[in-house]
């Protein structure tokens, strides 16, 4: 088990009860499969906050659903800055490699306590082997993460500051909104400047400025650990504009 995990005592959550299984691994099928499903998870973790979940290099022959709870993925440049490659929010899959031989090629370090579905590499080829459409399930995560990557290297590399804090939170606030989130209201976040500094690529001083001059003008509100959206219309003008 790594380190900063504990094994989550009974009784674990039924994946017939799971209120991100919709969006997680185990979408497809019939409900009369997920019991087969459920007896082949490994177990669930626990893991604090602010501690790793994995770090770059390691090979873990576990694949992880993100129950519950922030996950900060990142990667430490040469330079060594960080650079947040994604915040991973319930539903999402984490450390899947086709081959878990491989070691994995960036970090991930939890945001908040989270909750962790585990399946080691047996449960992940038997689950394969009984339930083909699970494979086409992956390809359909790998292919939206990607896509999810492509997205924010178009406005990190190129895009304004403005336009890429308003990127990273509107996307933040669909995802959470997927999640039955009501963003009408004040929204716990758990990530702070620095985290947020490092996901757009400009510094903490600068995000601070801009943070200011949003919530001066009526737009988002991000103090305190609450993001608070004040004109969603307006971040979404200011998140596309020029793209």
């Amino acid at each position: 088990m790594p380190n900063g995990h504990r094994i989550k005592p009974p009784p674990h959550t039924h994946c017939t009860e799971c209120p991100v299984r919709k969006l997680a691994w185990f979408e497809p099928g019939e409900e009369d499969a997920l019991d087969r499903r459920e007896a082949l998870r490994t177990t669930q973790y626990i893991v604090p906050a602010k501690q790793p979940v994995y770090q770059e290099g390691d090979a873990p022959r576990e694949v992880y659903t993100l129950q519950s709870g922030w996950v900060i993925q990142y990667k430490m440049l040469e330079n060594a800055h960080r650079q947040v490659l994604n915040v991973a929010l319930p539903g999402d899959l984490l450390a899947f490699r086709p081959n878990l031989d491989t070691p994995l090629d960036h970090a991930a370090l939890t945001a908040t306590e989270v909750t962790l579905c585990v399946f080691n590499e047996h449960s992940i080829h038997r689950l394969l082997s009984e339930f083909p459409e699970l494979t086409h399930r992956l390809f359909e995560i790998q292919s939206a993460q990607a896509a999810q990557c492509r997205r924010r290297l178009s406005y990190v590399g190129q895009a304004p500051a403005r336009q890429r804090i308003a990127m990273f939170l509107l996307d933040l606030i669909e995802r959470l909104s997927v999640r039955g989130v009501d963003i009408s209201q004040p929204i716990s976040f758990p990530l702070n400047h620095e985290d947020i500094a490092d996901a757009v690529g400009i510094t903490p001083v600068h995000l601070s400025r801009i943070s200011s001059e949003m919530r001066g003008l009526g737009i988002v509100d991000c103090r305190y650990n609450k993001l608070t959206v004040r004109d969603i219309a307006r971040l979404q003008s200011l998140a596309h504009a020029g793209i």
